[in-house]
C-alpha cells in the first residue's frame, strides 16, 4: 500500500497546512487491515482510502439491547433482502427515491445523479439491503454496504422520508448490524462521526471510534472532539491530552507512532 497526503486549504495566519491521508490500496494489500487502520474507501475513486474519524462495533460485545428492541417492534412492517450489487436492478424508480432521499438530507452539491449511480456501480461497494415494506412489497429504502470475510461496511443508506417517522433509517442500520453478528462477522464500519446528527451509529453495545492513532470505547471522548471549536492541533490541546491521555504526548507517540521509512 501507498500513503499520499492531499494537501487541504491552509491556514497560514495560524501557521496550519493540513494534509488528508489518503491511501492507495496495491494487489497484495490485505483490505481487512486497511480497514483496521482508521480507513474508509472514497466512494468515487475504486483502490483509494482516507483515514478519517470513523465508528465501528465490535460485534463480540453487541447485543440487543432494549432501545434497539424499541426500534424493532416500531418498525416491524419492513423486512430486507441482501443481494449482489451486479444483481441489483439499478432503475429509474431507485434512482428517484435515493436522489429525493439525497436532496433533502445533505442538498444536490453533495449527492448529485451521477454520484448515487456511481455508488450502485460496483467498483467500490458490493453489497445492497434492499428494504421493503412487508404488506405490499414494495421498496422504500437501499442499504449499500461493502462486505469482506470477517466485516461489513455500511457505507451509504437512502430510504423514502415519509417513513421517517416509524424510524425506518434506524432499522436500516440495526438490521445490517443483527445480520453481521448472525452471519459470523467480527466488525461493522458504520462511517464517519464529525457532527452531533451522527451520534445515532453510537447507540450498539460494542461501538468504538476511531481518533487518529487508536480505537477508542470513550463516548466522552468523541462528544467532546465533536464539540471542540479550538484551532490548535489535537495534540497540542493539553486539556484532551490531560483528560483523555495523562497529559503525556510523549507517552502517545511512543505507543501509536507509525515508523516509515523514507
Amino acid at each position: 500500500m501507498k500513503l499520499f497526503f492531499s494537501e487541504f486549504k491552509a491556514d497560514y495566519r495560524n501557521y496550519h497546512f493540513p494534509y488528508q491521508v489518503w491511501l492507495l490500496k496495491e494487489e497484495a494489500d490485505d483490505v481487512e487491515k486497511i480497514y483496521e487502520n482508521g480507513f474508509l474507501p472514497i466512494r468515487s475513486i475504486p483502490g483509494v482510502f482516507y483515514l478519517s474519524r470513523n465508528i465501528r462495533v465490535d460485534l463480540s460485545k453487541f447485543e440487543i439491547s432494549s432501545e434497539n428492541r424499541r426500534i424493532l417492534r416500531k418498525s416491524e412492517k419492513f423486512e430486507s433482502d441482501l443481494v449482489p450489487i451486479t444483481e441489483f436492478n439499478y432503475n429509474a424508480q431507485v434512482q428517484k427515491l435515493c436522489r429525493d432521499y439525497a436532496t433533502k438530507r445533505f442538498g444536490k452539491k453533495i449527492f448529485p445523479t451521477s454520484a448515487i449511480r456511481n455508488i450502485f456501480s460496483g467498483k467500490v461497494f458490493n453489497y445492497v439491503f434492499i428494504f421493503k415494506e412487508i404488506k405490499t412489497q414494495t421498496p422504500v429504502g437501499y442499504a449499500v454496504c461493502f462486505i469482506s470475510t470477517n466485516f461489513l461496511q455500511y457505507a451509504h443508506s437512502f430510504y423514502s422520508l415519509s417513513y421517517l417517522n416509524e424510524n425506518l433509517g434506524a432499522r436500516m442500520i440495526l438490521e445490517a448490524v443483527i445480520w453481521a453478528k448472525r452471519s459470523g462477522k467480527k466488525i461493522v464500519y458504520l462511517g464517519t462521526c464529525y457532527e452531533e446528527n451522527a451520534l445515532y451509529k453510537t447507540e450498539f453495545k460494542g461501538v468504538e471510534f476511531f481518533n487518529g492513532f487508536a480505537w477508542s470505547t470513550d463516548m466522552e471522548e468523541l462528544k467532546r472532539l465533536i464539540k471542540r471549536d479550538s484551532e490548535t492541533y489535537l495534540l497540542e490541546d493539553k486539556e484532551y491530552l490531560e483528560i483523555f491521555h495523562e497529559g503525556n504526548l510523549g507517552r502517545l507517540l511512543d505507543k501509536y507512532g507509525v515508523r516509515v521509512n523514507i
